[in-house]
Formats: structure tokens, C-alpha cells, sequence
């Protein structure tokens, strides 16, 4: 995990969900978990599990 205020080192962009690998940040306390996929320019998209929901679903 990255120290707050402490930017995000960029992995090379996947283009596989499977070959994406599984960073995390923590914000405030809280721990969000993520894989980032194509290209690294452009606006980000963002999708939010439900409660129940694992990383892959």
C-alpha cells in the first residue's frame, strides 16, 4: 500500500483482466482494491462492486 499523499506508481497497462495485476490504495483508513486495464490516458472509469461482491465478479 501507498502512504497517503504518496502518488501511484504506474504498471504497464493490460489489456487482459487476468493478467491485470491487483494493487491497492487506502483512503481515510479504508482500503479499496483494484486492476487497471487499458490505456493509461483518457478519463477513468470506475465500477463499484455491491456489498457482497469479490474483486472478480
Amino acid at each position: 500500500m501507498n502512504a497517503p499523499g504518496t502518488p501511484l506508481s504506474r504498471p504497464p497497462s493490460s489489456s487482459s483482466y487476468k493478467d491485470a495485476p491487483t494493487r491497492s490504495v487506502s483512503v481515510r483508513d479504508v482500503d479499496f482494491v483494484f486492476r487497471q486495464l487499458g490505456p493509461e490516458d483518457g478519463v477513468p472509469l470506475i465500477l463499484l462492486n455491491h456489498l457482497a461482491a469479490v474483486l472478480d465478479n
